[in-house]
């Protein structure tokens, strides 16, 4: 042989040089394709405004990330499917983004509910997986190695609430619950307060979703003539219930409601009733949390309104995987995992750090206010804006 030319099969030729730069390019091709993020959403059924929240701030992520030139040199893309609300649609659809799309990356879908259907399947897979759509604590036990909470449990939802009702003189109680795995969580969290604080719990029930009249319910609330109702709910049914109260005239001095209040759609569904409704929160805008200004501003940028909670979430579910990917230098789900499960990383949420089971160790929990037109942090003290105003008079 001479001059650098070597026989191919066929009696073709070609030369080490162009061989090598056939390698190039291909290496440089992969080197180009998006890193594709999937997950499922809820873009219909009882979740669904709730979820679009959801879904908007795994867009900005995404967006602000390939913003600064993605990961490993590469741009991200997202890839998601209607789960209907449904979990065993979300089973099948993380199936799909698995095997058949086969993604570089997932993030979990909105809810406990559908979260917990999920996780074993990323388990399964070995699909490190955070999940910001998930406060059921349960989810995170004995077995879990794959799937990241990226919520403060449900447990503590509302927990501010009876303390500060108390100390504002209210004594007797009223506790509802949706009938779905957070819900269901929050609501015996809040029974048990109730009972360690020495209130009278004067009435409690739970009701299937999608919610159902609430008329019936409204009517035993005001014949329990409590101080005090606290709804662990999601926006289709804390919408339900303020206006069940309010056709009937009743109006507790404190009105809390957990998920519902957050969203803007709230008081464009039920008008000046919102006013002096309580409700909870892991995020605030008044946070001073890395990056939580740009978030802000690239939130409004996209979509012309302000983000809530759900969407802070989910951004910072972008920005833990981001973490472990740049950390790592790698997608391999191992690595991403191990990396995960030992390393905090700084949010616009707050610090994101897990126990050996997956479970959110550092996430807070907030307690607001509709206040007129403002939306008011009232507890804890330490991050309040203002203080409660009461009673809550449902006109």
């Amino acid at each position: 042989m001479s001059g650098g030319i070597l026989r191919a099969r066929g009696g073709a030729f070609f030369s080490p040089l162009i061989a090598v730069a056939f390698l190039f390019a291909a290496t440089a091709a992969h080197a180009q394709k998006p890193i594709v993020v999937g997950a499922s959403i809820s873009e219909t059924g009882p979740l669904a405004v709730d979820a679009a929240y959801h879904l908007k701030g795994i867009q900005v992520g995404v967006a602000d990330a390939n913003a600064h030139g993605g990961w490993l040199g590469r741009k991200l893309e997202l890839k998601y499917y209607d789960d209907q609300s449904n979990p065993g649609t979300g089973v099948r659809l993380y199936t799909r983004l698995i095997t058949e799309d086969k993604v570089d990356l997932l993030i979990g879908p909105y809810s406990s509910g559908i979260s917990q259907a999920v996780a074993p399947l990323v388990n399964k897979y070995q699909f490190a997986t955070p999940m910001p759509g998930a406060s059921l604590p349960a989810i995170f036990s004995a077995g879990n190695k794959w799937a990241f909470q990226l919520l403060p449990p449900a447990t503590g939802y509302a927990e501010g609430m009876l303390p500060l009702a108390k100390a504002m003189g209210a004594h007797k109680v009223a506790i509802l619950q949706a009938q779905l795995s957070f819900t269901l969580a929050c609501g015996q969290a809040r029974l048990d307060q109730a009972k360690a604080l020495g209130m009278d719990l004067v009435y409690s029930t739970t009701y299937a979703m999608p919610p159902p009249d609430f008329s019936s319910i409204a009517l035993a609330i005001k014949s329990a003539n409590p101080d005090v109702v606290v709804v662990c709910s999601y926006y289709p049914d804390a919408v339900g219930l303020a206006q069940a109260l309010h056709r009937i005239g009743y109006a507790p001095k404190f009105f809390a409601e957990t998920i519902g209040p957050a969203e803007k759609q709230f008081e464009g569904a039920i008008g000046p009733i919102a006013d002096r409704i309580i409700s909870n929160t892991s995020w605030w805008p008044s946070l001073k949390t890395p990056g939580n200004a740009a978030f802000i501003a690239s939130y409004k940028a996209m979509f012309h309104e302000d983000p809530d909670y759900h969407a802070a979430g989910t951004y910072a579910a972008v920005q833990v995987l981001g973490a472990a990917v740049k950390a790592t230098k790698s997608l391999d789900q191992a690595k991403i995992q191990a990396w995960l499960a030992t390393h905090e990383v700084p949010t616009v949420q707050g610090t994101f750090k897990v126990s050996p089971t997956g479970l959110s160790q550092k996430f807070g929990q907030y307690l607001f206010q509709i206040q007129g037109d403002k939306r008011v942090l009232i507890w804890p003290t330490a991050n309040a804006q203002g203080k409660v105003e009461a009673p809550y008079t449902g006109q």
